[in-house]
């Protein structure tokens, strides 16, 4: 499973505010699954954190990174869809259908895109 930013803040939310939601929910239900995380989500959740917050809250999280082929393939999926995903939308998008990972978001703008399979929370 690749989860998307949305996701991490939610659930830094929740741990902060020390409350069982729907992000502990997802992640107890599937407590056997990797969890996989896009480089751009650390990027785009540090926007608004500490270096400390931010190490917090991906920890047990498995960072991927873009590389060259990544790139290439976000660039084609890009190519592939009729309208125009914001660019961390892309990398993140493409990452998940790179690897044959279902996206955990709650950002509709995921699921206009063919073939990857999205899990809401």
């Amino acid at each position: 499973m690749l989860f998307d930013t949305t996701f991490v803040i939610d659930l830094a939310e929740e741990t902060r505010g020390r409350k069982f939601g729907p992000c502990q929910a997802l992640l107890h239900a599937h407590r056997h699954a990797t969890r996989h995380v896009s480089v751009v989500s650390l990027g785009e959740f540090a926007v608004g954190a500490t270096e400390a917050e931010t190490r917090r809250a991906f920890r047990g999280f498995v960072p991927l990174v873009l590389g060259r082929g990544g790139a290439v393939f976000a660039g084609r999926l890009q190519a592939s869809l009729s309208f125009e995903l914001g660019e961390n939308d892309l990398w993140i998008a493409g990452t998940a259908l790179r690897h044959g990972f279902p996206l955990v978001t709650r950002d509709r703008a995921f699921s206009r895109v063919p073939g990857l399979r999205v899990i809401g929370y």
